[in-house]
Parts: C-alpha cells; sequence; structure tokens
C-alpha cells in the first residue's frame, strides 16, 4: 500500500516542472501525490493527473499571487530579487497559517518541500510530517567559500574574495529577515524549535539538488544530507508544442531564450537578432509568452521567433543557446552537450550563469552590459572554440549518471521511510 505524498513549492514553471517530474517519479513507486500551490491551478498539474490543493486562502488570494509574478517579467537585477522576496514573505504568511489546515485534513503522509518555499518545513514539522527538501534552484545553503546565487562572481580562494562573500551573504539575510522572522514567531507560538536562520528550515533529513555535482562549486561546509541527482525530468519529456520546423533552412541553428518569467526585454531579443546576424547560422527565438512575435516586429536576419517553443527538440538541433541562464534551461542545453552564452536577469540567474562560465561550457554578459559588439564576440568565440562544447559534453556525460528523478524518488522513499 503506498504512501500520500505532498508537495509544496513556488507556483512558477522553473519549479512546477521538475516537480512534476518528481511526482510522477514518486507516483511510478506506487504512492499518491497532491500539489499545494499558492495562485492559479496550473494546467500542466492537473494534465499529469495530480490533485491540487489551493494555499492562499483569504490571506494571498490566486490572482494577487499571479499579479505579484507578472510585476517579475519587467524587473531585473536587484530590484527583480527584492520582488521575488517580497512575494516569499507573503507567500509565507499565507502557508504558515492556511498550510497545516490544508495539508492535515488532506491526509497526506510526508512532504517534499522545494527549498525556496521557506515555511514548508514548518507546516511539516507543525503537522508532525517528515519531510525532504528539493532545490529546484541553485543550492541556497550558505557558504562563505561559495559566492551567493544572486551574485556574478566565481569562488577564489582568497581573503578578500572570503570577506566579499561573507559581506555578500550577510546582505542576501537582511533581505530574508521578514521571511525569517515569520517563520521564527509562528514556530515561537507553537513551541516548535526557532532556526537562527534560513538554513535551519530545510530538511535534516533529505536536501536534493537537481544540479550534477559537477555543477556547483567546491563548497566547505555542504550539509552530509545534501544529495545531487541532476535534472529532474519527465521520461518521456513534455507535452509536444507546434513549432514551423518548415522555416528550418538547414544553416546551424543558435537558439535563444530569456525564460518565462522575466522575459519582457523586448530590446534584448534584438540585440541578440543583431548578434547573429551575417553569421552562418538561423536564429530561433522564443519569447516565452512574455513578448509576442508580433509585438517585436521584424528582426535582423529574420529570425524564427514564437511565443513558446520545443525547447529540448530545439537545443538537440542547435550548436549554440543564448540564455537566460535559468538553470532548467542551462540543464537542458547540457544535456544535450551545447554551449551557451548567458545573458543572466535576477535571482539566481547570475549565479548560473557563473557556472557556466566557472565549468568552461560558455560565456557570460551581465544584461547591463550587453550591447551588439559584445554579444557578437562572446557568441563567435563559444561556437568557433571546441573547448567550450566538449565541457558541455563533460557535464552532459555526469547528468546522464546522476539518476534524476527516479534517483530523487527512490530516496526520498528510503530516508522518508515511506511504505516501512
Amino acid at each position: 500500500m503506498g504512501e500520500h505524498v505532498g508537495i509544496i513549492c513556488p507556483n512558477a514553471p522553473g519549479h512546477l516542472n521538475p516537480m512534476v517530474a518528481l511526482a510522477d517519479a514518486i507516483r511510478t513507486r506506487g504512492h499518491r501525490v497532491t500539489f499545494f500551490l499558492l495562485g492559479a491551478s496550473p494546467a500542466s498539474i492537473t494534465a499529469a493527473g495530480f490533485e491540487i490543493v489551493a494555499l492562499g486562502g483569504d490571506i494571498f488570494p490566486a490572482d494577487q499571487y499571479q499579479a505579484e509574478f507578472q510585476k517579475l517579467a519587467v524587473l531585473q537585477d536587484r530590484a527583480a530579487l527584492k520582488h521575488t522576496l517580497a512575494i516569499s514573505a507573503r507567500a509565507a504568511e499565507a502557508v504558515l497559517e492556511v498550510g497545516p489546515t490544508v495539508v492535515r485534513a488532506s491526509g497526506v503522509t510526508a512532504l517534499v518541500v522545494d527549498q525556496a518555499s521557506f515555511p514548508g518545513g514548518t507546516v511539516a514539522d507543525q503537522v508532525g510530517l517528515p519531510f525532504a527538501t528539493v532545490c529546484n534552484a541553485l543550492l541556497l545553503n550558505p557558504d562563505p567559500a561559495v559566492p551567493p546565487y544572486f551574485t556574478h562572481w566565481q569562488p577564489r580562494d582568497a581573503w578578500w574574495a572570503r570577506i566579499r562573500n561573507r559581506m555578500a551573504w550577510v546582505g542576501l539575510n537582511r533581505l530574508y529577515a521578514p521571511i525569517l522572522t515569520r517563520i521564527q514567531n509562528h514556530r515561537r507560538r507553537l513551541g516548535l524549535s526557532v532556526p537562527a536562520d534560513l538554513s535551519q528550515v530545510w530538511s535534516d533529513t533529505l536536501q536534493i539538488s537537481q544540479q550534477p555535482e559537477l555543477f556547483e562549486f567546491s563548497r566547505r561546509e555542504l550539509p552530509k544530507q545534501v544529495e545531487f541527482v541532476g535534472p529532474l525530468r519527465l521520461p518521456g519529456g513534455y507535452p509536444p508544442v507546434s513549432f514551423p520546423w518548415e522555416l528550418l533552412d538547414g544553416r546551424p541553428l543558435i537558439y535563444a531564450s530569456l525564460g518565462t518569467l522575466q522575459n519582457r526585454i523586448a530590446g534584448t531579443f534584438r540585440v541578440i537578432a543583431e548578434a547573429c546576424d551575417g553569421l552562418d547560422a538561423q536564429l530561433v527565438i522564443s519569447t516565452g509568452h512574455g513578448v509576442t512575435p508580433q509585438e517585436l516586429g521584424q528582426l535582423p536576419g529574420r529570425p524564427v521567433v514564437v511565443s513558446y517553443a520545443p525547447q529540448l527538440d530545439l537545443l538537440r538541433r542547435a550548436t549554440l543557446a543564448v540564455t537566460h541562464a535559468g538553470l532548467n534551461t542551462v540543464l537542458e542545453s547540457l544535456s544535450t552537450g551545447l554551449p551557451m552564452v548567458a545573458i543572466p536577469v535576477t535571482n539566481d540567474q547570475p549565479g548560473v550563469a557563473a557556472r557556466v562560465a566557472w565549468i568552461g561550457a560558455g560565456e557570460a554578459i551581465s544584461i547591463k552590459d550587453v550591447t551588439f559588439q559584445a554579444l557578437r564576440a562572446a557568441i563567435v568565440r563559444v561556437r568557433s572554440d571546441p573547448s567550450y562544447r566538449m565541457a558541455a559534453e563533460r557535464v552532459r556525460d555526469a547528468i546522464h549518471t546522476s539518476g534524476g528523478a527516479p534517483r530523487a524518488a527512490e530516496l526520498i522513499e528510503q530516508r522518508l521511510l515511506l511504505g516501512a
């Protein structure tokens, strides 16, 4: 007889897509899975056959949650990071108030909580459930040897780098304070142990990262319960997406996407088109529904522009990806051995881009530094130097042996004693 597993995660594609893959792997092992989400019920979850229970109640209604995420599409850098954490603070209030009641009523026997859903572990503790943490973004765990995820820095073994890292972590903790305070106050009222920082809200039993270990900076303070399993992907891929394949003309393909959240940067799409114009390549742009192809108008080089693309199929055909450095897109690129030019926008994207450059699988250019000249030069270098592809292929090989969603589901079953 299987168990009933609940999943708490942000209602955003970069978190939902890997969690659907993990939920599918958990279900394959004979367990029932229910999602607990703020915001509107995503079609991808219901289409996959999973139940959804609303978390927001009157504290953070679905329409307000979705509206706050829409604002991210026009924000960049620290402004977007601050807005993301402001959403998280309001979400924490709703989850702490509504979560225990709906989780208890659902009858789940264990929880799987996204690392960015900071109050989820407290819900588990209040209801008396075992839980595992899953990091669908970069690892958020603090470590003075590692620059915080929102920076573009690479690790340096120097006194000034360690001081710089510590100061950045302190600054990030100040931004986390409204979230942490809500959790501390809630746990204090219940007589639960009170965390000194957010690293103590994650599971002390199991923390799963969908990064392959090769794609993480060397750490000094990594918790022993962290397991690197590689990308969480559905075995059969995602539902098919229509695409005008007949428009591909046989030239080497460059695929460009700025994701599905912070993607309303029409000027950047134009710069990408200008940078690729005149190269021996055909450009395909996916706008991610941020702007319509019609809004972009006629771009230099006449690239194929669509609102949404069959990304993995195109990455397999491409010679280069130009990406916002969202972790899911980067991992999909690396899983095909594809080098990249990364243009990070906000949140953990600068840290993802820094790791792409660190392993040698591409180059990174900050969104504020993107010009036609800088981007074109980076594209030419990455396409012409085989070392970039060789580095990407090393990560591809590591991904193929890291286990993915089936391994993550196995670890959850073992560590949370499901069915024991």
